[in-house]
């Protein structure tokens, strides 16, 4: 008696079956298969109905162990005719992992039948070949956004970064017992997505919102994949590489390819957006290795090309990511995790440190709290400091504003001393080490800032330190974002497009995706996908009126279709609140009406990078530009219910501020403390 008596469905050469439920999974693959009281109880068959002989209810996975590789290890099976099942005590009262040839999800749904775990030494990886003359030209492989640049980059390789959340614990024994890759079938002709493959499905509703390219059973992934690659398979018999495809015996649309995949034959990537995601929403994924594309620029290498990497980024695409900024992955990793947890306190906590009368700039905001569409330099100057966008979509967020500089004292009127203020945060009892984390984070941004636009100096023919002189009292705003997956694309949006308003915004991305950018050198929306250990880095107005738009400030949103709540950090960096921008006071550039060139080089196919024409001479201060924003994003820690309520704070702040200073300036005092101004508390802060 032996496995090999088992039925042709699952009798996969010869191979015992256990059943168990699928909490056991994890557990299983890193310790291996223990018995629970003195033996391991297996049988070689499994009903039609999906039952096992023993269990009183059908299993919610199969493990698959191959007695050949067992008995060649010494271990021994006892049949019992009585039962029909077998039983064994492994190696020391243990089945190791080794041992497996395979786990199959039996769950009910959709992903039942869906491999969690198979061995490369399995005996049907090689009794299921697929013959080249009918194997599909095209597979589709499904990933999220965090392994979106690696493989761009470098391929498709079996194992390197398992998706499932069930399959991360034992990454390394994945790497050595498995080598290949899992794929869909993708036919003889090119696949067709969104645009083509549901154009007749028009969702009726907002219950369509789910209907995806590809879901999550059907790639055997715990979550929805982000994205799509297409393997040709004919482009890799032209180049002369070998595909080896094997058909699952589990799922008939699934096909493993043993080995690597090369990035020469991923014929395209594709976005698994949902089917009612409007054209407005929608982006490109474009290949991490065309530098003018998408410039990711390594902080390491050598000044002079980093200078000229700098300049191309900056006057020509309008964004970049960076590495080799030699900030720890520890101090990022305990950030992020510190983070998660403050979103998660108790909402009371939360409402007690937003945004109020007495500290209007630092605080919490939920949602309602600030609503960035079309928040853009043109818009905002048209605006004049008032809420009178036209605002599509509403963001679905909610902030931590913390103080980014704490040791800065600007100089200037109310909008100035409010930026000072300190950040409110919850007590240590409350968040251990929340403090002490994120000054160590804002002072580690505050230094990137700094090399960077020491680059940009030197990039604008200026000396290395000249915004040292602009970055004596700064203001900086160290923002914590926490996005909820959308629900109405037509009304809700991660964050509206916008442009930032100051010197340069440093943002560290969390590994969900959702960040899109107007790439100002051709004015396509492009994904800028989650690079590992890197910064994305945009310029703001205020460095772009400095540079006449030679320098661009990017517009860019967040549309959030992932399932997974979002987090993301911002670092603002703004100069000296009495820093004099002057339009084209750095350099000429394209909207220098004396120039000759037209005022906004946005190509055609962009109706969003086109920022006002100026004179010349026409300059603000880095602080009403910086009252301007805001007033046009209405920030406020109450909601829509707010807007009222922070419109006439603003008043308040603006008559408390002139107020206060004309006191200043008749009893000659320069510097007033809040604590001890005469005139009141409320009047010190403009309020």
């Amino acid at each position: 008696m032996s496995a090999f008596t088992a039925p042709p469905r699952y009798r996969n050469s010869g191979a015992f079956v256990h059943g168990t439920k699928f909490l056991h999974f994890g557990p299983i693959m890193e310790q291996g298969l223990k018995a629970a009281k003195s033996e391991i109880f297996m049988i070689d068959e499994v009903r039609p109905d999906g039952r096992v002989p023993g269990l009183k209810e059908a299993p919610e996975i199969l493990i698959f162990i191959d007695e050949v590789k067992a008995r060649s290890e010494n271990m021994e099976f006892d049949y019992d005719a009585k039962e029909g099942t077998w039983k064994t005590r492994g190696i020391d009262g243990v089945i190791r992992p080794w041992f497996f040839q395979k786990v199959v999800d039996q769950r009910a749904g959709p992903g039942r039948g869906n491999v969690l775990f198979q061995s490369k030494e399995d005996p049907l990886m090689q009794a299921n070949k697929v013959p080249k003359v009918v194997r599909p030209k095209y597979l589709l492989h499904a990933t999220y956004w965090e392994n979106v640049d690696g493989i761009l980059r470098e391929g498709i390789v079996p194992a390197k970064n398992p998706l499932s959340t069930s399959r991360r614990p034992f990454k390394n024994l994945l790497q050595g017992a498995e080598s290949h890759i899992y794929t869909l079938r993708g036919g003889q002709s090119a696949p067709k997505f969104r645009e083509d493959a549901l154009q007749e499905q028009e969702p009726k509703g907002q219950a369509e919102a789910s209907t995806f390219l590809v879901d999550e059973d059907r790639a055997g992934l715990d979550r929805r994949p982000d994205a799509i690659f297409v393997i040709d398979t004919k482009k890799a018999m032209d180049l002369g590489i070998d595909l080896e495809l094997v058909q699952s015996s589990d799922r008939e649309d699934n096909i493993y390819v043993r080995g690597s995949v090369p990035a020469e034959i991923l014929s395209s990537c594709q976005p698994n957006i949902p089917a009612n995601l409007p054209d407005t929403l929608k982006a490109k994924i474009v290949d991490p290795k065309s530098f003018e594309d998408v410039p990711i620029i390594d902080l390491s290498g050598d000044e002079a090309g980093l200078v000229e990497q700098i300049r191309y980024a900056c006057e020509v695409v309008g964004f970049m990511q960076v590495t080799g900024h030699g900030i720890s992955e520890e101090l990022q990793a305990k950030h992020m995790d510190l983070q998660k947890k403050f979103f998660e306190l108790p909402q009371s906590v939360k409402e007690r440190l937003q945004l109020c009368d007495e500290s209007p700039v630092r605080g919490y905001f939920g949602l309602g709290g600030e609503d960035l569409d079309q928040v853009l330099e043109k818009q905002v100057d048209e605006a004049n400091g008032k809420d009178t966008i036209r605002k599509a979509r509403k963001d679905l967020k909610e902030a931590l504003d913390c103080n980014g500089v704490p040791f800065a004292r600007p100089v200037g009127g109310y909008i100035a001393e409010i930026f000072a203020q300190p950040s409110q945060l919850p007590a240590e009892e409350e968040l251990a080490g929340f403090r002490e984390v994120l000054d160590e984070y804002a002072s580690e941004m505050f230094r990137l800032s700094k090399r960077l636009l020491a680059l940009m100096a030197l990039a604008l023919d200026k000396p290395r330190d000249f915004f040292e002189q602009h970055l004596t009292q700064p203001v900086a705003t160290h923002r914590l974002l926490h996005y909820w997956p959308l629900k109405d694309y037509e009304t809700e949006i991660g964050v509206g497009e916008h442009t930032d308003y100051g010197l340069l915004t440093v943002l560290k991305q969390d590994l969900v995706g959702g960040l899109q950018v107007l790439n100002a050198k051709d004015g396509r929306w492009i994904h800028c996908c989650p690079v590992k250990n890197a910064f994305v880095i945009n310029l703001g107005d205020m460095l772009s009126r400095w540079t006449a738009h030679r320098f661009k400030s990017t517009v860019h949103r967040v549309v959030t279709t992932s399932a997974s709540e979002r987090y993301s950090v911002p670092y603002f960096l703004e100069p000296n609140m009495d820093t004099i921008i002057q339009f084209g006071g750095l350099c000429d550039g394209p909207g220098t009406q004396t120039s000759g060139a037209s005022s906004s080089e946005a190509p055609p196919s962009s109706g969003l990078f086109s920022p006002p024409p100026r004179e010349a001479a026409a300059q603000d201060t880095a602080e009403a530009i910086l009252e301007r924003f805001y007033r046009a994003a209405w920030i406020s820690g109450n909601g829509n219910e707010g807007k009222r309520a922070t419109d006439e704070r603003w008043k308040m702040m603006e008559i408390g501020g002139k107020i206060m200073r004309t006191k200043q300036m008749e009893q000659g005092i320069e510097e007033t403390d809040a604590e001890t101004c005469p005139w009141g508390q409320a009047l010190c802060w403009g309020l």
